[in-house]
């Protein structure tokens, strides 16, 4: 996952998961895993024998230590969704469209299960829609099965042979070329085919 969110105006936020900060992060916490697991298994090895208490082997400095590295990366994403809600409602736009992804199909592809877990976009949906509520914009809800990214913005023809690979909407119809997901964005937004969020 390249991207998190992408706008019809053409900007783009980063896939946070991908910065360096979160990867190392998430490596410390890699290795926490590691280390408790082999105090753990040294503790209940030890307390057959001894009867002795978890902290003796230094298990419950590991475990907090780990919680807290749970809790960081939790708050990271937290704070740039929360960013990125608060840069979309504030110039107040007339509505706010966005797609409703099959996040559950996602999730059956092994390559891809990883990464879409630690996007955490149905929470970004909760935000942005309480948000939009709250500020009285309406949101438009875009069917999964529409083809956003299939349409050319410029002229609505549908490209049927377009694969994931294929990073460039390149239209054989009027020769409009434009970055994939921007296209996609744009015809998000221009969509008559939705229902209200709320």
């Amino acid at each position: 996952i390249k991207e998190f969110a992408i706008l019809s105006d053409k900007t783009i936020y980063p896939n946070k998961n991908k910065s360096s900060r979160v990867r190392r992060i998430r490596k410390r916490l890699r290795r926490t895993q590691i280390k408790e697991s082999r105090q753990y298994l040294a503790f209940k090895a030890r307390k057959q024998k001894e009867g002795k208490l978890a902290t003796d082997f230094n298990l419950a400095k590991t475990q907090l230590r780990m919680q807290r590295l749970y809790q960081r990366l939790q708050n990271i994403q937290k704070d740039y969704q929360n960013k990125i809600v608060a840069n979309v409602v504030r110039i107040k736009p007339q509505w706010v469209s966005i797609e409703d992804l099959n996040v559950t199909g996602m999730m059956k592809n092994r390559h891809l299960s990883k990464a879409v877990v630690q996007e955490c976009f149905y929470n970004f949906r909760t935000k942005l829609v309480a948000k939009c509520q709250q500020l009285g914009i309406p949101v438009h809800l875009v069917n999964r099965f529409e083809p956003t990214s299939k349409l050319c913005h410029n002229c609505g023809y549908k490209k049927v042979d377009l694969g994931l690979a294929d990073r460039t909407y390149k239209c054989p119809n009027c020769h409009y070329i434009e970055d994939r997901d921007i296209n996609a964005s744009m015809n998000i937004r221009d969509t008559e085919n939705y229902q209200l969020a709320y």
